[in-house]
């Protein structure tokens, strides 16, 4: 898996027509307990940076968190240590990495947990779920804003259109549940600030045209990842719609999302149909215009979240302008074995 070449692009570059590297040498790094673990890169596209930075780099990005943390400004504080988080996640060329900032975050808002999640789900997906959130913010320095404090999280494009997803990083400590419980800080995007999505026509590889900027709309919880777009023409108008999948965190885990908008070329991004799959579900399109829906869920009773152990599927396939459900079932959950991987890096 280390070793071969990805068929799909690192998540940002200015233009869409984005690169590809080759996965090289693990990085020794973890957060409290949980180690690092290659999945990340299988999901999330991401792979280390040949380039890297100077230590001075780090350093200066560094201080720069420290001094608002000292000053109380949250806002630029997570700026900062997410691009610290990300970019040296990602730089195979550096001896820096997320331990430097433990002295920081024992007096910062993440040594107090204010979400949770179940520490018996399948090691790997744990690994996953905390380190694909910090992945999406080791962007290159063209995808952010340092007046604003975004970041071009993901984009992608079928060649005539594109989309890119704008986020505001937002850090929260996590509690792990387990027989020995641990602490794990997740980068999040803020939904206060509204992510929001670019998007417009390309020809030969040029914008020649710009939508109305679209706000991301996420049910106003925070952002753990988001896939790439994909272009997928639903109704067989000859215009794609664009599909764009996501985890959204709640206080007791998380929720997956399938957002599908509609492309008008004169007035841009119509949000068209949602799919929600709670409790730690799935919300992911199939081949066929079909799009699987799940959710977690328990037969016990007196059992909370934390002990749900199934999730029930639902197939629904779009026909005569609506979905119609066409099949359901339900299965052990996921997250407890390595059946998740399934579902989230697309293997059988």
């Amino acid at each position: 898996m280390l070793n071969q070449r990805l068929n799909f692009p690192i998540k940002y570059m200015r233009c869409p027509l984005r690169r590809c590297f080759e996965i090289r040498n693990m990085k020794n790094t973890g957060i409290i307990s949980l180690v690092f673990s290659a999945l990340i890169f299988s999901i999330t596209g991401m792979v280390y940076s040949e380039d890297g930075h100077p230590d001075s780099y780090y350093e200066t990005i560094l201080n720069n968190a420290k001094h608002a943390i000292e000053e109380g400004d949250e806002e630029k504080a997570d700026f900062y240590l997410a691009r610290y988080i990300g970019l040296t996640l990602l730089d195979k060329n550096t001896k820096r990495s997320l331990t430097d900032l433990n002295p920081l975050f024992a007096k910062y808002k993440v040594a107090k947990p204010t979400s949770f999640i179940s520490g018996k789900y399948n090691k790997d997906f744990l690994d996953w779920f905390i380190f694909a959130s910090y992945a999406q913010w080791g962007i290159d320095d063209e995808g952010v804003d340092e007046q604003t404090y975004s970041f071009e999280i993901t984009s992608n494009s079928d060649g005539k259109y594109f989309a890119s997803i704008i986020a505001y990083p937002w850090l929260e400590g996590w509690l792990v549940i387990k027989d020995n419980p641990s602490i794990a800080v997740l980068v999040l995007g803020d939904f206060k600030r509204k992510p929001y999505i670019i998007s417009g026509i390309l020809e030969n590889g040029t914008v020649i045209k710009r939508f109305p900027k679209t706000i991301f709309e996420t049910d106003q919880h925070p952002i753990q990842y988001v896939w790439p777009p994909e272009f997928h023409d639903l109704d067989g108008d000859g215009t794609p719609e664009i599909w764009i999948r996501y985890n959204a965190t709640w206080a007791d885990g998380f929720a997956q999302l399938l957002n599908i908008y509609k492309i008008d070329d004169d007035n841009g991004l119509t949000l068209f149909k949602k799919f929600t799959g709670n409790a730690e579900g799935i919300a992911r399109r199939l081949d066929g215009n079909m799009v699987e829906v799940a959710r977690g869920f328990t037969d016990k009773d007196g059992v909370g979240h934390l002990g749900y152990d199934k999730h029930h599927f639902e197939i629904w396939r779009y026909e005569d302008g609506n979905f119609k459900k066409i099949s359901e079932r339900d299965i052990p959950h996921i997250l407890r074995s390595n059946e998740w991987k399934k579902y989230y890096l697309n293997t059988e």
